[in-house]
């Protein structure tokens, strides 16, 4: 999972977590794109495609649970210092667990932040599944990272018509930088 969009996302945590601005830290116009993949060593093989989708369901399905818990909570849990304390609570769990990686790409985070964000703002969201992906639908330099894999994005605006392109065109821009 990776958070696809804005894509200085790492920067604004680091900058949230050090107290040099408050939340929110995404804008209300910004499109946010959340990324998920299926099938992570030799891709969602035919027999595997009904399980990765029931997943990717059990996932969009948490969102939506998650987003409406924040909606529907009261303001402190979509306060700078709530929010903060959340995430150095997951920074130390990490840390404890001995797991590397930075907290802006946890994908516990980048879930939540998606969900306080969406929830903040009041917008609408949607997902959707794609693949298993063919070879011959991908363009060279990203064929070893999603060729077989299926991919779920998740974008906080009503529909896919509310984009400026294909849905999954920033997650093809997301691996040629990688």
């Amino acid at each position: 999972m990776a958070m696809v969009l804005p894509d200085d996302i790492a920067g604004r945590m680091a900058d949230f977590m050090s107290g040099k601005t408050g939340f929110p830290f995404i804008g209300r116009d910004e499109t946010v794109c959340l990324m998920y993949l299926y099938g992570r060593t030799s891709g969602v093989k035919p027999d595997e495609v009904g399980e990765a989708t029931g997943l990717a369901q059990h996932t969009a399905g948490q969102m939506a649970i998650d987003i409406d818990g924040y909606a529907n909570s009261s303001a402190g849990k979509l306060e700078s210092e709530y929010i903060r304390s959340k995430y150095l609570n997951r920074e130390l769990q990490l840390a404890v667990e001995n797991k590397q990686g930075r907290l802006a790409g946890d994908p516990v985070i980048l879930s939540d932040c998606f969900a306080q964000h969406v929830a903040y703002y009041k917008q609408g969201y949607f997902f959707s599944l794609y693949g298993p992906l063919k070879e011959a639908e991908l363009i060279a330099y990203i064929r070893p990272a999603l060729a077989g894999r299926m991919v779920m994005v998740c974008y906080n605006r009503k529909s896919e018509q509310e984009l400026a392109s294909h849905p999954l065109i920033p997650v093809y821009v997301w691996f040629k930088e990688r």
